[in-house]
């Protein structure tokens, strides 16, 4: 800006014209935005600046505008801002209460050329601020013995349409099961801020979505496992499992571009075994949240684990 425009104003005529012709000037280079804030900032000393810009006949910049960029303007001054960088770009960042953290984002963008855009800064944003949040929670909930992460694979017992004809197909002739009454019945150890990772069956759907209501849990989403070999099924031969994804409380969900795809090809193993894999996205998706296993089938590194396999080799 122009020596004569960062001087202070003699009126609030003064400051009013001013704002008119930056609304000319934006309307044409849509570029001004560093200049609005300054403006804006400067009429504060006028109480009714907002009267002004939200009156009939106003051509200026709009108030919401202005507010941005006065807000921006306010936390990057004139000697802070890096000119190889946009107004966006130091708008992207501006909600970081560290000064050092958010200059820090802005010489990240550097680090390329041309400068990584604001897109690509809006994404690390988010994504620093999710695993920070992770991590906090994680250290909080460890203090406390309590658990953010519940990976569970009950027993479930599915009833045949005869018992005379279809217990060849039942999960009783391999283990143990549960009734969903006895499932729903169980004291989950969850923090108040927990995620659940629920496998379900093909059949069992909706009695999985039902204990995990009884659990304290909402269901968001889901994981499907393929595997490699066709099993049984009444209406079609089932080749795939659904792990089913539930939250209570405030738990942070992967950051934009770090989800897992959801739909994972692995081998089946012996009855009822769970491919590795899904832990190991668990492990990676909440790598500081406290986690059990329940109705684990053996020990599992980093992890507490429950239930009547649970002491037996991985």
């Amino acid at each position: 800006m122009s020596e004569a425009r960062v001087l202070p104003f003699h009126s609030v005529q003064q400051w009013e014209s001013e704002g008119l012709l930056l609304g000319e000037r934006e309307r044409s280079a849509h570029s001004l935005m560093w200049d609005i804030g300054d403006w804006w900032n400067r009429g504060e000393a006028y109480g009714e600046r907002a009267q002004i810009v939200t009156a009939g006949g106003w051509t200026g910049p709009k108030h919401q505008t202005c507010r941005v960029a006065g807000m921006v303007a306010t936390r990057w001054s004139v000697l802070t801002r890096i000119n190889s960088l946009t107004f966006d770009h130091h708008r992207q960042v501006s909600a970081i209460k560290s000064d050092a953290e958010a200059l820090m984002m802005l010489r990240w963008c550097l680090e390329t050329d041309p400068p990584r855009s604001t897109e690509q800064l809006r994404a690390e944003v988010k994504r620093r601020k999710r695993a920070s949040t992770e991590k906090t929670l994680g250290a909080t909930q460890m203090a406390a013995g309590v658990y953010g992460v519940v990976y569970a694979d009950p027993p479930w017992r599915f009833e045949p349409y005869s018992r005379a004809t279809g217990m060849d197909r039942a999960a009783d002739n391999h283990y143990p099961t549960m009734t969903l009454d006895e499932i729903k019945a169980l004291a989950v150890p969850a923090a108040d801020d927990c995620v659940l990772f629920l496998w379900a069956t093909v059949p069992m759907l909706l009695e999985a979505l039902e204990a995990m209501r009884a659990w304290g849990f909402a269901y968001k989403s889901h994981f499907v496992w393929i595997k490699d070999r066709t099993g049984t099924g009444f209406w079609s031969r089932n080749r795939h499992e659904l792990l089913l994804i539930g939250t209570r409380g405030n738990i942070p969900a992967p950051a934009p571009g770090e989800q897992f795809a959801s739909v994972v090809e692995a081998a089946a193993g012996e009855h009822s075994a769970k491919p590795a894999a899904f832990a190991e996205m668990i492990e990676e998706m909440f790598p500081h949240l406290p986690a059990i296993e329940l109705f684990a089938r053996g020990p599992r590194l980093g992890w507490d684990v429950w239930g009547n396999q649970a002491d037996a080799a991985a």
